[in-house]
């Protein structure tokens, strides 16, 4: 109980109970105290240190953030918005489930930061009610535009929030257009960054000359209008019942600031979206529908170009803006015309939401040879940047075999350890942070880009140092070899993933849902640039690397088809002789004469016994299965599994690593049975004892 005290006052939720690193958890739980405490403060340029003052300024300063300003709105109504059907609308409005509440209710994550009560959601889950995650933006900040307000809504009211978001997200696709990524089944953030590198790519090879406007919203929940969004959702197809529904969820918070732990203030808000809100995330999207509308209509009057990609035969494809969110990315010809149009359509996106556009965080970054930067950027009135940047934390323009993107990775892990305190954590604890944490660290990029051999080497060492160094990061003998502690725990390793295997498996999920998607944005995009291949992946990239990314991901793709079939339903797809729908190999390689037209009739009637009680799925589209998993969907653990062929050592691990061993009793008899207590395992070799044996001695 001492444990899972300090685990939840430290908030840190990666770490297990199994390791008692109290003294880390109290560190942590300090840490965080002392970063939440605001001694002083600068509100609205004027610096704050007498407690109440503080206090008075930070609560007046975020009532007038939450506050509707009032005034006049332009209309919307020469804008087309996409909608739902009556049925899905009518969908929205029915009785609510004991099943769904219990889902949303499910869906909660029990280890974020309690309520008033003390009361973590854990708790609250048990007895089906909850509070609401008190939220800080950062801490070490001096200015308050670097500190978001906390809201206090009951536990009762986040978990209809949630069931109505869970209704919400089954049907936003339908409304959201193809540019948004953020919050929408099916699409992923990865997507964005894909496609943006791909249209630069296809400019800086074109010769064409262009502008990437990369734009930030300023404070874009807290600003956003509440009868702007019911005006959408009316666009959009809602009923009244729904939208009466949305319109109570939002208007009924009360906010209070905490500070220094006291709670400071109690007021109303008449605009924005409270962050924590599981509903509120949807709610931004279909509001940020409105900008992307805007866009296309400029893009379809002629007043905006966006950025064409064209392939190998055929019109290609117009990507004219991305939306992640707050984040946006438009495209744009080097002309001051076409900056002075998305001035104005900035303008009166403001003036219909509320939502402005931060030109501080802004830029304009040039594509090619643009000779006139410097008067784009100060018509739109931002500033200048260049490529290779940044777009969601990923590169962006950088070329495929960069090594500097990566520093950024090297960099947060560095910083975590100094954050950890490696002194207070035992080996089992170490093991696990490297797993949950140190290991996951480089995921985001390596779902995008191959990994450089020295920066995999780098990241590498920096988790051996931290395993075995203890204190600092000190060269000290390593105990095991690192090809078994990155073993899986059945072959007798420690389960610390691979980067190189990881990689590979991260990029070849591509390829699976190149095969499986079938009108997602990012697949039109690859497939009008690459062109398809019997519509289950993109033709091989022929072209040099440049800045794209897909002709790396497009390598790892027979990776998906060593270990795929495909099932039969329309035959569309599905190539008679040359795909694995019959047996485990195609066709053509099972009756090579056959598919050479050479028939032969003892041939022949072997082709039609393999047919014999195969079955069609006749009205059905052709699928691609999975073979390496149960459900027959690709998860790169599965494939992980698969490359991972490492021979197994004759260790216990059924014993070692069940859950009631704590971690570091299962290391240290890893590292005795390996060699660092040799008794032991000189008598084994010896033959004097057995395994269990062994295990009785250490």
């Amino acid at each position: 109980m001492e444990e899972i005290s300090w685990r939840q006052k430290s908030r840190q939720i990666w770490l297990k109970e199994g390791d008692k690193n109290t003294g880390f958890f109290h560190k942590m739980a300090n840490s965080n105290s002392r970063r939440n405490c605001l001694k002083k403060i600068k509100v609205r340029g004027i610096w704050l240190s007498d407690e109440q003052d503080i206090q008075r300024g930070v609560v007046r300063a975020y009532q007038d953030l939450l506050s509707d300003p009032g005034g006049w709105h332009p209309s919307m109504s020469s804008l087309e918005f996409d909608s739902i059907g009556r049925e899905e609308a009518a969908r929205l409005e029915e009785m609510f489930s004991l099943e769904e509440v219990y889902l949303a209710l499910s869906e909660l994550n029990g280890d974020k930061a309690p309520g008033p009560d003390g009361f973590p959601i854990a708790f609250w889950q048990s007895l089906n009610s909850t509070f609401l995650v008190l939220v800080p933006k950062k801490g070490g900040a001096e200015d308050l535009r670097d500190y978001r307000p906390i809201s206090l809504v009951g536990g009762l009211y986040k978990i209809l929030a949630k069931v109505l978001a869970n209704r919400l997200k089954k049907v936003v696709s339908k409304v959201v257009s193809s540019s948004q990524n953020a919050f929408v089944e099916g699409r992923q953030i990865l997507d964005a960054a894909l496609i943006a590198n791909e249209a630069i790519d296809s400019m800086l090879k074109g010769d064409v000359a262009g502008v990437l406007c990369k734009l930030d919203l300023e404070k874009a929940y807290d600003h956003i209008n509440w009868d702007f969004l019911m005006l959408v959702m009316q666009k959009m197809g809602f009923g009244e019942k729904w939208a009466g529904w949305i319109r109570w969820c939002i208007s009924t918070a009360s906010f209070l600031v905490l500070i220094n732990g006291s709670p400071a203030g109690f007021f109303q808000s008449t605009q924005g979206l409270r962050q924590g809100d599981p509903i509120s995330p949807y709610l931004f999207v279909l509001g940020m529908e409105a900008l992307s509308c805007l866009i296309n209509k400029a893009v379809r009057g002629g007043f905006l170009s966006g950025c064409r990609l064209r392939g190998r035969g055929g019109n290609g494809i117009q990507v004219s803006h991305l939306l992640f969110a707050d984040d946006t990315l438009v495209f744009c010809k080097d002309s001051q015309d076409q900056m002075a149009v998305l001035s104005w359509l900035f303008m009166w996106f403001e003036a219909i939401s509320g939502l402005n556009i931060n030109l501080e965080k802004s830029e304009i970054l040039p594509v090619g040879r643009v000779e006139n930067a410097e008067v784009l950027a100060s018509e739109l009135g931002c500033k200048v940047g260049s490529l290779p940047s940044t777009y969601l934390g990923l590169p962006l323009g950088a070329p495929h075999k960069s090594v500097v993107v990566w520093d950024g990775v090297e960099e947060r892990m560095r910083k975590r350890l100094a954050l950890w305190k490696r002194q207070f954590i035992s080996k089992g604890g170490r093991i696990t942070l490297i797993r949950s944490t140190l290991a996951s660290m480089p995921i985001y990029l390596m779902s995008l880009m191959r990994i450089p051999r020295v920066v995999r080497l780098r990241l590498e060492k920096i988790q051996r140092d931290f395993l075995w160094g203890g204190g600092a990061l000190e060269k000290r003998p390593h105990l095991v070899k690192w090809d078994v502690v990155r073993s899986h725990k059945m072959k007798g390793g420690l389960g610390i993933k691979n980067f190189s295997i990881l990689n590979r498996a991260l990029l070849c999920k591509w390829s699976w849902r190149f095969a499986a998607e079938r009108e997602s944005f990012w697949k039109l995009v690859i497939s009008s640039k690459y062109g398809e291949e019997g519509g289950w992946i993109s033709c091989e990239v022929r072209e040099g690397h440049g800045v794209g990314l897909w002709k790396e991901i497009r390598k790892e793709g027979v990776l998906l088809f060593k270990n795929a079939s495909f099932n039969v339903g329309d035959g569309r797809r599905v190539k008679f002789w040359k795909d694995i729908w019959c047996g485990n190999t195609p066709l053509c390689e099972a009756f090579p004469s056959l598919s050479f037209n050479d028939w032969e009739l003892e041939a022949v009637a072997s082709l039609l016994s393999v047919f014999q009680g195969k079955r069609l799925n006749v009205g059905m589209e052709d699928r691609v299965v999975w073979n390496a998993s149960k459900n027959g969907i690709f998860s790169v653990k599965s494939l992980y599994n698969t490359l991972d062929s490492g021979g197994a050592i004759p260790f216990p691990w059924r014993i070692i690593w069940s859950p009631c061993v704590p971690t570091k009793v299962g290391f240290f008899c890893l590292g005795s049975f390996l060699g660092e207590g040799p008794n032991p395992r000189s008598s084994q070799k010896e033959g004097l004892v057995s395994s269990k044996q062994m295990l009785l001695m250490l």
